[in-house]
């Protein structure tokens, strides 16, 4: 019986595959869509990075939806056109027509509720570490300012009032 690996030394690249096959059918099922029209009851959620490269839209909807955005494919949307690495869409956003552009490696999440079928893609979203990175230094510049307070003023800290104890039973209705 041959011994079990360590999962890193997968050099076939089985998740990475499964993935693209996986966004490769939503592609196909797209197509199908832009070319024929959906079928049925079908209709698909999509909800994808809105800072991932390569995606287009209006600054406005980024500022509305500054990571994710979910849209829907179903009654309202217009020249929904597929290309290898992204689909293109017109959609109405409070009766603005916005034209989207989508790399498919962008997309977190897809759905089509008429069956039931969902899939989530194991992506990582754009700038986490630059996001995480910027809340570090923030804290950081915070503790920094409140400690160049305290030595500037020592006697005003300890001037300052106290925090009071104060019952609950005021707030409460009698």
């Amino acid at each position: 019986m041959a011994d079990i690996g360590d999962p890193t030394d997968d050099i076939y690249k089985y998740a990475d595959r499964a993935q693209a096959a996986l966004l490769n059918m939503v592609r196909t099922v797209m197509q199908e869509a832009a070319t024929d029209g959906l079928a049925g009851s079908h209709h698909f959620y999509i909800t994808y990075y809105t800072q991932a490269e390569g995606v287009v839209m209006s600054d406005r909807l980024r500022t509305q939806h500054p990571e994710e955005i979910t849209i829907v494919l179903q009654n309202q949307f217009e020249d929904l056109q597929i290309d290898e690495d992204a689909f293109h869409v017109t959609l109405s956003f409070n009766d603005t027509p916005e034209r989207l552009t989508v790399p498919f490696d962008a997309i977190s999440k897809f759905y089509d509720p008429a069956v039931a079928f969902g899939l989530m893609f194991d992506v990582e979203a754009p700038d986490s570490d630059l996001a995480e990175l910027e809340n570090q230094d923030a804290v950081i510049d915070a503790i920094l300012s409140a400690e160049e307070d305290q030595k500037d003023a020592p006697d005003e800290a300890a001037k300052k009032k106290r925090g009071e104890v104060v019952s609950l039973d005021s707030f409460r209705d009698k």
